[in-house]
């Protein structure tokens, strides 16, 4: 066993060491060993796991959280934490205003705060720091006690009791990188930086991986997502809630798949954004004209954001295979280098494919179609529909740019089987116009509201930065000290 960082580490060969730096250094994060990963499937498995880990609490626990809904399991989770906030366990939550934003005004977060916790809130609206939709803090993880951690795709609400997602349950070395990412999270939300938190970073298992701490521009997953695509050799099986796979990556897909790779991608059909299925669909054809299979799930919602390749290397956390989590966002994963983990993900992929319907080409033009007909769809209560996809819209906004424009300049071919799919797109964007057009004050409150808030926001800061002028001019820094005294005839007695 080598060591890196003061951790062990697999001592590779040399092949096994030119493929440890390229995956080391495009995700960020060496290879450490020592772990135990359990994975956790769903919210049953999820939840039961968080608040029987949160319940044993003794010191401390962390939790970073996109979405923190007041629905049942929210207000449990919630419950649970002002409980140990009153024992005295420290408690650390941070949510994001996007995710959450609905509860940030209505006071969810204040009976936390009596009970003694301290909460932060990742890019609210502020005249001091203006109005920041892009760049949100998309993770998921609870830290407790310095010893467990649970990352994965699944959020503080109900709404996943019916929903597919994948997350895990981990302890070892790892949790010294776990609280590394909460505290950077933590000092960027705010004023203060995290107070020290004792990790176990003491070997619980036989698991390497890497924690891929994702923060706006690093780029760190997605420069690995490539690099998979391109290590694979017979084997690469993705799940994603909101595939919206940039062109270099669709192409890494595509030649993976030309050279013989069993490149399967499971998305959902039936969405919480409901225009996101339909925009993805436009990227079906090229991915299955190269050999790629696509499956749509037939259930209610497919959330997970999970990746296995040749039954060695498995990827588990809140990215998802478009531009905004891969460029914008604050994502967490975990990249776990076992074989008996990736086989329970590959057979775990298996059985989900039991209940998705798989998407060929078909028909003179080779069109994308169903391969057999799917029993009947199951969709989201209206009312759930229009709250989630109001709270999701404008962090998913950035993913309908890509295949519009991509359409508009014609930097890729506009296949006839697509047509369905930009005929919804061409019509929305008619319909708004016309309601631009016969009511023009739908475009110019919004913009106006948007440059007002702007301009209040950088005379805010000018103002600040008067001020501060004006402080130092008033009370300017004392002289430096001379590093020698002066001769002594200078001086006066």
């Amino acid at each position: 066993m080598s060591m890196r960082d003061g951790r062990p580490a697999p001592t590779p060969s040399l092949f096994r060491q030119l493929a440890e730096q390229a995956l080391a250094r495009s995700a960020g994060a060496p290879l450490v060993a020592g772990n135990r990963v359990e994975l956790l499937f769903d919210a049953a498995a999820n939840f039961a796991a968080w608040l029987d880990a949160i319940a044993r609490a003794e010191h401390c626990i962390l939790v970073e959280m996109y979405l923190f809904a007041d629905d049942d399991f929210g207000r449990q989770l919630r419950s649970a934490l002002q409980d140990k906030a009153r024992q005295g366990v420290r408690v650390y939550l941070l949510y994001d205003w996007l995710g959450s934003w609905r509860e940030h005004y209505r006071g969810f977060f204040r009976p936390l705060l009596q009970a003694g916790a301290e909460v932060r809130v990742w890019q609210p609206p502020s005249f001091g720091k203006g109005f920041r939709l892009l760049g949100r803090d998309h993770r998921k993880l609870i830290v407790v006690d310095g010893h467990t951690a649970f990352i994965g795709g699944l959020c503080a609400s109900s709404r996943w009791n019916d929903w597919r997602d994948t997350g895990l349950r981990l302890r070892g070395p790892l949790l010294d990188d776990a609280v590394t990412a909460f505290a950077d999270s933590w000092l960027h939300a705010g004023d203060g930086a995290l107070p020290p938190v004792a990790t176990d970073r003491s070997s619980h298992g036989e698991v390497a991986a890497r924690l891929i701490a994702t923060t706006p521009a690093t780029a760190n997953l997605m420069r690995l997502d490539l690099l998979i695509a391109g290590f694979a050799r017979r084997r690469l099986w993705l799940t994603d809630a909101y595939f919206m796979g940039t062109s270099t990556y669709l192409t890494a897909l595509q030649q993976a798949a030309r050279d013989g790779v069993d490149v399967r991608l499971l998305v959902p059909r039936s969405s919480d954004i409901g225009w996101i299925a339909t925009v993805s669909r436009t990227l079906y054809r090229p991915l299955l004209s190269a050999g790629v299979r696509v499956f749509e799930w037939d259930g209610t919602m497919i959330h997970a954001k999970t990746a296995v390749a040749d039954s060695r290397w498995a990827r588990i956390g809140s990215t998802n295979l478009n531009v905004s989590s891969w460029l914008a966002n604050r994502e967490l994963d975990l990249a776990i280098e076992d074989e008996a983990l990736a086989r329970q993900m590959e057979t775990r992929f298996l059985h989900d494919l039991d209940n998705a319907t798989e998407i060929v080409l078909s028909g003179q033009h080779l069109r994308p179609a169903l391969k057999h007909a799917r029993g009947e769809r199951r969709r989201l209560p209206v009312r759930q529909q229009a709250v989630v996809g109001a709270a999701a819209a404008a962090r998913q906004a950035l993913r309908i740019g890509d295949a519009v424009g991509a359409a508009v300049r014609g930097t890729r071919n506009v296949e006839q089987s697509e047509a369905a799919s930009f005929l919804s797109i061409a019509l929305t964007l008619l319909g708004l116009t016309l309601l631009v057009l016969l009511f023009p004050w739908l475009a110019a409150l919004p913009l106006a509201l948007l440059l007002g808030f702007a301009g209040i926001s950088v005379l805010l800061r000018a103002a600040t930065l008067y001020r501060r002028r004006w402080q130092k001019k008033q009370h300017p820094a004392a002289p430096a000290r001379p590093d020698k005294p002066p001769p002594d005839d200078d001086v006066k007695p």
